[in-house]
């Protein structure tokens, strides 16, 4: 049997178009960075994803900053649409219905 699939880490890259780094990530899903590491791993391997490198401005530390993002295709504004909806007649802000 294949490994589960990481709903709570589709549903916020879904809801976040314009991709997430792995730390944003990490603070919206609640996951250790170690998890969001895996399951991007996992679903880059399944082609779902599109992994792009930018120049951090850090003085000190890492170089380089990946930005995660869902590949068009698999982009869908019902979806997104039907959480907006959820969110407001829960009166919460989108990204608190993925909290643990």
């Amino acid at each position: 049997m294949g490994q589960k699939l990481p709903l709570k880490l589709l549903l916020v890259l879904a809801t976040n178009h314009e991709g997430l780094t792995y730390k944003e990530l990490e603070q919206k899903t609640g996951f250790h960075i170690n998890t969001v590491s895996r399951y991007v791993s996992y679903l880059d391997t399944k082609s779902l994803l599109e992994i792009k490198q930018k120049k951090s401005n850090a003085m000190r530390g890492k170089k380089w900053i990946n930005t995660v993002r869902l590949k068009q295709e698999f982009k869908e504004d019902a979806l997104i649409k039907f959480f907006a909806k959820v969110s407001k007649q829960l009166n919460c802000q989108l990204n608190d219905l993925f909290s643990n």
